[in-house]
């Protein structure tokens, strides 16, 4: 099972930056974003696969392919946000991180407005 690889990763990269975090605090900021890019890399398989389905489901519902582009771009904005946030909240600056997260809330809200819009006109269309 992946997850158990995947956990054990996290827990070893986990133990080892807490141990250099006394020593050598940039070294185990270090450690922490290797770790962090091996758990992507072994999840590599599996955004594959999800690209695969959410283009099948758009492709039988008939929905244009700026659609997918834009469903793909606020999924991978919203793992961005999320690791770099991480990264940046391990390292001792939560403030930083959390103007991270906003950033890329306000990124995805941007990306999707195209999606909201045709929203509101298939709604006002039907009434």
């Amino acid at each position: 099972m992946d997850i158990l690889k995947i956990a054990a990763v996290g827990i070893i990269t986990a133990f080892c930056s807490l141990t250099l975090k006394e020593n050598k605090s940039s070294l185990s900021i270090v450690v922490g974003l290797a770790g962090g890019c091996v758990i992507i890399f072994m999840l590599l398989d599996y955004f594959a696969d999800i690209f695969i389905n959410i283009t099948s489901v758009i492709e039988r519902a008939g929905i244009q392919s700026n659609v997918l582009k834009s469903v793909i771009k606020i999924i991978g904005i919203g793992y961005i946000t999320e690791f770099s946030a991480g990264i940046v909240e391990d390292a001792g600056s939560k403030s930083v991180a959390e103007k991270i997260v906003m950033a890329g809330k306000v990124i995805i809200l941007i990306v999707s407005m195209p999606m909201i819009n045709a929203l509101f006109d298939l709604i006002s269309e039907l009434f």
